[in-house]
């Protein structure tokens, strides 16, 4: 994976991801994101210009935020290439009006205009 690192700061962290966002480093991804989601109340998570998603890294984001739901903690997407993500949202189909059940406070990463 070209490269990704987690920032911390007072009372929340941020990762910061870049390079091959995919099913090649769901793994290392995947373990980056408990990680945080253990030390940090609210974990916003920047993808850089250069990113590749795949839906692998669709899906992970989803069960991230629903794992942070049920521990109570919060996540949020800051994207810097903002038209190449959203693509990829829709051509997964995961653009929504309304989030999942789980979602009962608004904090969906797919609703709307967001990320």
């Amino acid at each position: 994976m070209s490269d990704f690192k987690v920032t911390e700061s007072d009372g929340g962290g941020e990762i910061v991801l870049s390079g091959s966002l995919t099913i090649k480093n769901a793994s290392k991804l995947r373990t980056k994101f408990i990680d945080a989601l253990m030390k940090e109340d609210n974990l916003s998570v920047c993808i850089d210009a250069d990113a590749g998603v795949d839906l692998s890294f669709l899906q992970l984001l989803c069960s991230s935020h629903r794992t942070a739901l049920k521990l109570g903690k919060s996540i949020t997407l800051r994207i810097l290439a903002k038209a190449n993500f959203l693509t990829a949202v829709e051509n997964a189909g995961y653009t929504r009006r309304r989030g999942c059940a789980r979602d009962n406070n608004g904090t969906c990463l797919w609703l709307g205009d967001r990320p």
